[in-house]
């Protein structure tokens, strides 16, 4: 059965498309560690009418931690081998938080998704099954205890009373994951509270299972329909639905069934020739199952790896060496790591059988520390090592060795003299962001409390203007702020990330999102009500924002009439109204490339084509007579080629500038507006 969930998984970080709901394999793993590892806590509690506790922790460290810790610490290798600098810090993060095991609570609370492997997910994203598992390990043997405790005197059997419990334990749970599923599934699916109850089916299933007496015919048809419950929700489900919620039953379900059928075989019934218990009881397939912890730890980070090297999504021929390469480590972690320190070598020395468990489980949480302090130890150096060259960040910006954009000025471009190292460090490219990068601040809102404390430049400036739009609009506070400073100018910041200023709603194909067109409108009134002397709009082209969040509008002009709704009345109240089309849009990482092969490689540049279609926004300034249109294409590309690196700095951090790129445009700005 192992070897049917790690299969599930790896198939489905290998193959989506072929697979689309194989991340039910996390489901079927947790609902056999249920089965087995509670099972067995409460036959002690039975037995003995306590828990050992720290014999369990001893053995679950044994078990687990040293495979993993190994693959943690590989992962730190491969990474400062194999990696961008870019990416070294985020990922020594997502190392400290798997070795503490709260992985999944950090992936709970960021962006990431867990969908597939691309070049921005982390590569040891997938402990958090592992970090569920030991929290829910860390809280279920008190609780049986303390239920215990409470109700023995009362005469009830324990098994009984933890049967009653796990009940309980599951069905919050269960009701919790439900409710979670439908308002937050991308968070819910990494919560420990929504996973729960799949580890508690399997312990209800290891009290109540061996009690069932199945006949041959049932107990055949228990495992294919088991079997068949499985692969239907591997087939049947995506990431899309909310998951886990009550559709997880599914696959919970069909494990139960699955397990039903193979108590009922280890209990003296043999398997039958068309059993599936018959198949999944040959040797390859148990021995994959012995390997699925290594191959489940191993997998993920070659995926990511390969496919970030890969630059797409992998064939048939690049899905099988991923699988190869995984199954190679697996083999060797499982003998030389797994089970070397789970079984561990005996003292014939030992007094007794007493002390040599008081030695064991002492070792035990010894190599615990040992193993999660160098783990995250190691995680340190590489952030430490992009930590000192983020510093530069704060450093001021020498325009003779790095004039930047001045660089391509059509009438009297810079001088760029050469054997100047890259401004910024592409290995903290994506640190260089602009003063708007915060929740308040990017997020814009009018009725939201502080909304008009995004103001930037000289306090007693006596001009302001409004800068609006999405995060591509948040790229030009900086450079406005400095043009505009010396001018008497301040900037008020009414920016909010991925929210282009138009009245026109976008849509994913099945969904329409009309709160940015409400807020817009809102943010206009707002505007409206301040008065400012200047307006200045900026957003990402519809094209950027199909690639980005798959979003798009009925037709351009729909979105161009969106565009006007909002900024003819800005221009009717007698506001200065100016629209800055959008930067060209990369389509590679700039830092990645750059690091990789020089400043001035071919391979950083990319084209672009007069020959498309306009961008809406500077389509809207054209129709309506009196708005202001600032082209600054000009200072991006030259002959149609926009390269990654100009005037000796770097032009993009993802598909936005880098702030230090951004203020290069400061005096064409003040230029084009006349400050």
């Amino acid at each position: 059965m192992r070897t049917l969930a790690v299969g599930a998984v790896i198939l489905y970080h290998v193959w989506p498309d072929l697979l689309p709901g194989g991340f039910v394999g996390v489901d079927v793993f947790f609902v056999i560690s249920g089965f087995l590892i509670v099972g067995s806590l409460v036959q002690e509690l039975a037995r003995t009418g306590r828990i050992r506790l720290s014999v369990f922790y001893a053995k679950r460290i044994r078990r687990l931690l040293p495979a993993s810790s190994t693959v943690l610490l590989a992962t730190i290798l491969g990474a400062v081998v194999l990696l961008p600098q870019n990416r070294w810090q985020s990922i020594s993060v997502d190392v400290v938080m798997s070795a503490l095991q709260v992985q999944n609570w950090h992936q709970a609370f960021s962006v990431d998704s867990y969908a597939a492997a691309t070049a921005l997910v982390s590569p040891v994203q997938h402990f958090w099954s592992l970090a569920v598992e030991e929290q829910f390990y860390l809280v279920i043997p008190v609780i049986l205890l303390a239920g215990v405790a409470v109700t023995v005197k009362r005469r009830f059997r324990i098994e009984t009373i933890s049967l009653w419990i796990l009940a309980a334990v599951s069905l919050a749970s269960f009701i919790h994951s439900v409710a979670f599923s439908s308002s937050q599934h991308d968070m819910a699916y990494f919560a420990t509270s929504t996973r729960m109850w799949e580890l508690g089916a399997g312990g209800i299933g290891a009290l109540l299972i061996p009690k069932l007496r199945l006949r041959p015919v049932p107990d055949w048809l228990s495992g294919w329909i088991g079997f068949g419950l499985i692969v239907y929700s591997a087939v049947a489900f995506s990431v899309a639905m909310d998951f886990p919620g009550s559709i997880a039953v599914v696959p919970v379900a069909g494990t139960l069934l699955l397990l039903t059928a193979g108590s009922s075989v280890s209990a003296g019934a043999g398997p039958g020739t068309y059993s599936v218990t018959r198949v999944l009881s040959l040797r390859p397939v148990t021995y994959i199952g012995d390997l699925s912890y290594s191959l489940y730890l191993w997998h993920w980070p070659v995926v990511v790896v390969y496919v970030f090297h890969l630059g797409r999504a992998p064939g048939i021929i690049q899905g099988t060496a991923m699988v190869a390469i995984s199954l190679a480590l697996a083999v060797a972690s499982y003998h030389l790591v797994e089970q070397k320190f789970r079984h561990g070598a005996r003292s014939p020395q030992a007094p007794s059988r007493a002390g040599r468990w008081d030695s064991v489980r002492r070792n035990a949480f010894v190599l615990a520390a040992c193993l999660t302090v160098a783990a995250s130890l190691a995680a340190l150096a590489p952030w430490a090592v992009v930590e000192a060259k983020s510093q530069q960040l704060n450093a001021a910006l020498n325009l003779r060795e790095y004039p930047g954009a001045t660089a391509f000025d059509p009438g009297r471009p810079a001088p760029v003299p050469g054997d100047v190292p890259v401004r910024p460090d592409p290995g903290v490219a994506s640190k260089d962001v602009p003063l708007t990068w915060s929740e308040t601040c990017g997020n814009f809102s009018p009725s939201a409390t502080g909304a008009d404390q995004c103001i930037f430049g000289p306090p007693g400036s006596s001009q302001t203007m409004v800068v609006v739009g999405d995060s591509h609009a948040a790229q030009y506070v900086d450079p406005l702020v400095m043009a505009g400073s010396a001018a008497g100018w301040k900037v008020q910041a009414m920016v909010r990330n991925g929210c282009p200023f138009t009245a026109a709603p976008p849509s994913d194909g099945t969904t329409v999102y009309r709160g940015c067109s409400e807020q817009n409108r809102a943010t206009m009134q707002r505007i409206l009500q301040l008065r400012p002397r200047l307006v200045v709009v900026s957003g990402m082209a519809p094209a950027g924002y199909r690639q980005a969040l798959n979003w798009a509008w009925g037709s351009p002009e729909e979105l161009v009439n969106g565009y006007v709704q909002l900024l003819k009345p800005l221009l009717d109240a007698g506001i200065r109204v100016a629209v800055v089309p959008d930067s060209p849009y990369p389509d590679f990482s700039a830092p990645d490339c750059v690091q990789a092969n020089g400043s001035d490689s071919p391979k950083c540049e990319f084209r672009v084509s007069d020959a498309g279609a306009a961008d809406p926004l500077q389509l809207a300034g054209a129709r309506v007579p009196g708005i202001e249109i600032l082209d600054m294409s000009a200072y991006f590309c030259r002959n149609g080629v926009c390269p990654a690196v100009i005037g000796n700095v770097l032009v993009y951090r993802d598909n936005h500038m880098t702030n230090t790129f951004a203020k290069t445009l400061a005096p064409a700005l003040a230029r084009q507006l006349n400050f």
